[in-house]
């Protein structure tokens, strides 16, 4: 049963186990990088495939784009404009030469423009429509091309930028609808006409035919009402399946009804595969493509087949060397553990033998070694016995010796130990102390900052306090020049009213004169007797006039002299007010200079205060210096006691030791005898 066993996890099962465990890990290996390949090559074809799609849809638009803009060219030209609103209808000549030299640029943009089929001109009924297709004077289209394209989406006003059919353009030009899939039209500013360019199915056909997702992809482009132009990628020699005269996209199922954008497989005429599309948002058209899903995954496949394929052949290979090095690894420790079990019988003159140049040879060349030093061994062990012998009687007198030593060197460590003990509790006391100057110090660190940052404030509100009295004193300096001024209009007005005196005056001097004018017609209109009545009531009015004169002279004079005396007193009162101001104006200065002062000391108690944190801060890391100088002399101190207490311990022991010595030495001799007839049995010739 145990011979089982040992075979069950012998040397060769191991190698085989060592030689499969890598070749199963190659096959998990293998099987991930099949999955992560599959899943990166579809991913990565899945994301080439929709930027193919999306830069075809774009193309595609840009060159809707350049055709809508060759329309826009005729919707802005100015010669075009009149002649759609009928101004050259009475100028034949004008209208010739204008229809000519239009034509000849539209048949320059349609051969310049590979996608442009036709383009036509197609003003109101009663002007000639002007187009590509040539041999034609058409009328009239106007209203019933306009009356179809409100049929079919038009607001009445206006029509749909881009379509993709004109029944009424093919009909009235002869026009083959197949040789359009889309139409961009603009209408004509301020005058009922359209431009129309037509996109050409055979260039979109031939752009389809370029794209190339692989044998057996379909490539579409359907417009909104559903016509559609389709590609298909048929392998060499095979031929279409698509269903003749049925539309390939337009109705099924997975055809999107309005996202832009999108991919996702599906399942179509019995097959899988990855469809994208991508819908344009000017022209409202649909690029399609269909790819076959064997197509994403067939790289994958190669790579599972390649890698299949290498797994089998490694692990053939790997079995066979596997096989050969086991056989080789079991002949040569059949030899080894055969000469080392002789040798395990005391036969020292045995020697071990091994084949091949691996390994082994110094395995064997380490056994034959190893059987050499112990023969040689057991040569020295014989010698050294006698010798034994003698030293252990020296040991037992040494051992007394140092057991008297050991003994003093006891005692002296434990007189050791207690001042240790002392040195350290009064460390300790001092680290203490250390840590209470530690707190004082960061204590007064604390106040100080506080005090700074009060000394800050103060010095901030200084600053505010002198700009509000430099402000205070320029508005004393405004007062001071207003009421300088305010005494000097008063000054005027002062003069004024004496002017106005002087005027009362001669009002005075003038009512006087009336009253007394007056007097003497009164006096005449007597004489005259009936005659001088008139005169004598025209004397009365004057006299009157000079009374009321007279008495309004007096009110004017009184008020002017009431206004001289409040002038007076204004005067004296402005006078007082500048003075005021003045020394108002002084005491803003003896303010302003006091808080020069004050802001020049605060500055300097904030330096001294800077000074005082700056020390504080100086003591706090000297503080700091010294505390982590007296910890490391305490913990010296802590590690010193406990090394003495060890030594202690270990002279004790010493002392132990040196009395069993004793005892050994004296078991040494008696162990003598039993080793030399041990060392007896072995065989060195």
């Amino acid at each position: 049963m145990k011979q089982s066993k040992f075979l069950l996890f012998g040397i060769r099962n191991k190698i085989m186990v060592c030689f499969l465990v890598p070749i199963l890990c190659m096959i998990i290996l293998g099987i991930l990088s099949y999955r992560k390949a599959a899943e990166g090559m579809s991913a990565a074809f899945r994301e080439s495939a929709r930027q193919t799609v999306e830069m075809a849809a774009d193309y595609i638009d840009m060159s809707n784009s350049y055709i809508e803009a060759e329309a826009l060219k005729y919707v802005v030209d100015a010669d075009l404009g009149r002649y759609f609103m009928g101004l050259y209808q009475d100028d034949i000549s004008k209208k010739l030469t204008l229809i000519d030299s239009t034509r000849t640029r539209i048949l320059a943009s349609q051969i310049g423009n590979p996608f442009i089929s036709h383009i036509h001109l197609v003003p109101g009924s009663s002007m000639q429509m002007i187009s590509t297709k040539g041999g034609t004077s058409t009328y009239g289209v106007y209203e019933e091309y306009m009356k179809e394209m409100e049929e079919s989406g038009g607001d009445g006003t206006s029509v749909a930028k881009w379509t993709d059919h004109h029944t009424v353009l093919d009909e009235a030009l002869n026009l083959d609808p197949e040789d359009s899939i889309l139409s961009c039209q603009l209408s004509a500013k301020n005058s009922k006409a359209l431009i129309v360019v037509d996109v050409k199915a055979d260039a979109i056909q031939e752009f389809l035919n370029g794209l190339d997702f692989g044998a057996g992809s379909i490539v579409g482009f359907i417009t909104r009402s559903g016509r559609e132009l389709v590609a298909e990628k048929t392998a060499e020699g095979a031929s279409s399946g698509l269903p003749e005269g049925e539309p390939v996209f337009a109705g099924q199922a997975f055809f999107p009804a309005d996202a832009e954008s999108g991919s996702g497989e599906v399942d179509f005429l019995g097959k899988r595969y990855l469809f994208f599309h991508n819908t344009s948002e000017s022209t409202g058209a649909v690029l399609c493509a269909l790819v076959p899903m064997e197509i994403v995954t067939a790289q994958a496949e190669t790579i599972k087949q390649i890698t299949f394929l290498g797994v089998i052949i490694c692990s053939i290979i790997a079995v066979f060397i596997g096989m050969g090095i086991t056989l080789g690894i079991r002949r040569n420790m059949k030899r080894i553990s055969g000469s080392l079990e002789v040798v395990a019988g005391g036969n020292l003159a045995t020697q071990v033998y091994v084949k091949g140049r691996d390994e082994f040879r110094g395995l064997a060349s380490a056994a034959n070694n190893m059987i050499a030093n112990n023969k040689k061994l057991v040569r020295k062990v014989s010698q050294a016995t006698d010798k034994l012998e003698i030293s252990a009687g020296e040991v037992t007198e040494s051992s007394g010796v140092i057991h008297e030593y050991s003994r003093d060197i006891a005692q002296a460590i434990s007189e050791i130990n207690d001042g240790m003990e002392q040195q350290s509790v009064h460390a300790q006391e001092c680290v203490r102390r250390t840590d209470t100057l530690s707190e004082e110090i960061r204590e007064v660190s604390r106040v100080a900052q506080s005090v700074e940052a009060l000394v800050t404030d103060s010095e901030k509100m200084i600053h505010r306090g002198m700009e509000l009295v430099r402000l205070l004193g320029e508005r004393a300096s405004e007062t001071t020049a207003v009421t300088a001024r305010v005494e000097e209009s008063i000054e005027e007005l002062k003069k004024e009213s004496e002017i106005i005196n002087q005027f009362v005056a001669t009002i005075t001097d003038i009512s006087e004169q009336t009253n007394l004018l007056s007097l003497n017609a009164s006096i005449e209109a007597a004489r005259a007797g009936e005659a001088g009545r008139g005169f004598a009531v025209v004397a009365e009015e004057i006299r009157k006039l000079a009374d009321n004169s007279a008495q309004a002279a007096g009110e004017i004079r009184n008020n002017v002299e009431h206004i001289s005396s409040q002038t007076g007193v204004s005067v004296n009162n402005a006078k007082q007010a500048g003075s005021m101001v003045a020394l108002q104006t002084e005491a803003v200065k003896e303010v302003t200079e006091v808080f020069q002062s004050m802001n020049a000391s605060m500055e300097a108690l904030f330096d001294g205060l800077k000074e005082i944190l700056v020390s504080t801060e100086r003591a706090d890391r000297e503080r700091e210096d010294t505390l982590e100088a007296v910890r490391n002399i305490s913990l010296i101190i802590e590690q010193t006691a406990s090394s003495a207490s060890v030594v202690k311990n270990v002279a004790e022991n010493l002392q132990q030791n040196v009395e069993s010595l004793n005892g050994t030495a004296e078991n040494l001799g008696d162990n003598m005898n039993g080793l030399k007839s041990e060392i007896s049995v072995f065989k060195t010739e």
